[in-house]
């Protein structure tokens, strides 16, 4: 009778007559952890001996602290002030093969008294990660660079940002990170 005022959950026997709930929880999806590859105050200028792209090198660089600067947005370079930029810095985090490597570069309009082409690039060491030709005059415009590493490179490894083009520019590297799972 005391089963009966207990309900249909009890069986008498200290067993319960349902089966136990299993709540599943759904597994919190993993974030990617991104962190910086390179820092934008710490962009430095490169002398011709260990310029990789020495064979683009005019045979004066003209490039004083006025003419690149570090800004909120990032790195920029005005290339009114600087006809040659190749910078460098150590990368702060080694590269795992399948790590995705982000860059987020821009310009505003390109002008030049006359047509010309810029050439900017990204490298790690001797690799070339990313170049581009761009002709001048030319709308201003956002790059969304992205790789992934399909090689190992520790902390300190190079990183190297080039820029050269003729006419009043300004360009900005707005950041360099690496993704990884």
């Amino acid at each position: 009778m005391l089963c009966s005022f207990l309900g249909q959950a009890c069986t008498c026997r200290g067993e319960d007559a349902s089966p136990p709930k299993v709540v599943k929880r759904k597994a919190k999806p993993v974030k990617p952890k991104t962190v910086p590859l390179a820092e934008k105050q710490a962009w430095l200028p490169v002398d011709a001996p260990v310029d990789p792209l020495a064979p683009h090198r005019p045979t004066e660089v003209d490039c004083p602290r006025g003419g690149w600067r570090v800004e909120r947005q990032g790195f920029e370079i005005n290339t009114m002030a600087c006809n040659y930029a190749m910078f460098s810095q150590p990368t702060l985090t080694p590269i795992e093969p399948g790590d995705r490597v982000f860059a987020v570069l821009y310009h505003f309009d390109l002008m030049a008294k006359d047509p010309a082409t810029a050439h900017v690039a990204l490298l790690l060491g001797d690799r070339m990660l990313w170049e581009q030709k761009i002709e001048i005059p030319g709308k201003a415009n956002v790059y969304n660079i992205e790789w992934t590493a399909d090689f190992a490179a520790p902390a300190g490894t190079p990183v190297f940002f080039h820029l050269h083009n003729h006419g009043q520019n300004t360009w900005t590297l707005a950041s360099v990170e690496i993704t990884r799972d």
